[in-house]
């Protein structure tokens, strides 16, 4: 049995990412995710993106170590060839940690090893996804996606799945819908917020100054 998201797939990266890519990447994912781009948010948003948070870090765990990245390359079927990375026969694996019910039954039942494609597939749990990892994932399994924007006014930043139709583990046909809701941080007025953060926020605890910038219109 195989698992529907990677590792790779939570940080928006390929496998054969560079170590810098990795935490270039794995820095930009929690700097979406602090409390103060969070303020003021709902609960669902709030619980959404702490799933995001736990992914990221347990993603970083993983990659940033050379050892533990390669036992889990092999483990899920990456082979390397040389310098080159093959992606394996079959669909991907990823995330063995519990953020949540739903996540992992879900997503190892999206990708059984069936002899024969299914006319119908279990709907994963994308909550807690950003926005082009959740296209990814539902069109490894057939799912046409509609997104619905939360935010009237948002930053241009990727927006954060908060909320999902159908239900996680419902079987639905190949080729339905999956509806989801997107949150993006909203502009504040005539400002907008940008984040700094500092070089080693993924092997560091983080230190966040956000910055309030005047927009100026044409």
């Amino acid at each position: 049995m195989t698992r529907l998201i990677t590792w790779y797939d939570v940080l928006g990266v390929l496998p054969d990412a560079t170590p810098d890519d990795i935490r270039e990447a794995c820095q930009a994912r929690k700097a979406a995710l602090q409390p103060g781009i969070l303020a003021g948010a709902t609960p669902e948003v709030l619980s959404a993106a702490q799933r995001a948070l736990q992914a990221v870090e347990e993603a970083w765990r993983v990659l940033a170590d050379p050892a533990a990245r390669e036992s889990y390359d092999q483990d899920m079927g990456f082979l390397r060839f040389g310098e080159g990375l093959a992606s394996p026969s079959r669909g991907p694996s990823g995330p063995d940690v519990s953020l949540g019910q739903g996540w992992s039954t879900a997503d190892e039942e999206a990708l059984k090893p069936y002899s024969d494609r299914p006319s119908r597939v279990m709907v994963p749990d994308v909550r807690g996804l950003f926005y082009q990892t959740c296209m990814d994932v539902a069109g490894r399994i057939g799912l046409h996606l509609a997104p619905i924007r939360l935010t009237p006014h948002p930053m241009p930043v990727e927006g954060l799945v908060v909320g999902q139709t159908p239900a996680p583990g419902k079987r639905v046909h190949r080729n339905s819908t999956l509806t989801v809701q997107l949150w993006h941080p909203p502009k504040l007025g005539g400002a907008h917020l940008t984040i700094a953060s500092s070089r080693h926020m993924c092997s560091e605890p983080p230190t966040i100054l956000i910055r309030v910038l005047t927009y100026v219109s044409a």
